[in-house]
């Protein structure tokens, strides 16, 4: 018996993979929304998640925002390498991005996502110490006046000089869909040569 939810076709898998990411970029509940960013250096690693705020087919981009104090900065900078996680349990599909990512502070980029913004997001940046600073009690870090509601447009403006946004340039991408007959696999590796994705089935 044919199993219809089975991937027959490469190219179709790499269009629904850039579909399924701009549907988590807009859709705050879809599961690709909240993607697993893992970062390495030398002597250090670490993943968490992120909140997936871009992506782009065309520039082959995957962007998320973050405090420019926070540790996973440091990580991007020493080495830009950065692969991203996502899991759609319904779907039972598991897609790893990898590549190179670009970390802007106080530039156009940065000022244009900033600018894009809503006053409740900013708010984060606003934090006193910067993520990660030890402390004796609980606490968001945020001034007490923010406490229990959202900045102004101008209470928010110092935020900006703790916002940066990571912009991935994905050159690898890997597809995973779980099933009983058999799991499926397939891989995308970006060549400059050809301007273009080559695809590739894979045994998973």
């Amino acid at each position: 018996m044919k199993d219809y939810n089975l991937p027959a076709d490469l190219k179709a898998i790499l269009a629904n993979i850039w579909e399924t990411f701009e549907v988590g970029v807009r859709e705050a509940k879809h599961p690709f929304h909240t993607p697993v960013v893992a970062t390495t250096a030398p002597s250090d690693c670490d993943a968490r998640v992120v909140v997936l705020r871009r992506a782009s087919f065309d520039r082959r981009e995957l962007v998320f925002h973050t405090d420019a104090r926070a540790p996973k900065v440091r990580l991007l900078r020493a080495c830009h390498t950065t692969a991203w996680v996502f899991y759609d349990p319904a779907g039972k599909i598991q897609v790893r991005a990898k590549g190179n990512t670009v970390v802007h502070h106080g530039d156009a980029v940065a000022q244009a996502a900033w600018a894009c913004t809503k006053l409740m997001s900013r708010r984060c940046y606003l934090a006193e110490l910067a993520p990660s600073t030890p402390v004796d009690v609980p606490s968001s870090g945020l001034p007490p006046a923010l406490v229990e509601r959202s900045p102004t447009a101008s209470e928010s403006e110092p935020g900006f000089a703790n916002f940066a946004v990571c912009v991935t340039q994905v050159n690898r991408l890997d597809w995973l869909q779980l099933a009983a007959r058999g799991h499926r696999r397939a891989a995308f590796v970006w060549d400059d040569s050809l301007a273009g994705w080559r695809g590739h089935w894979l045994t998973p």
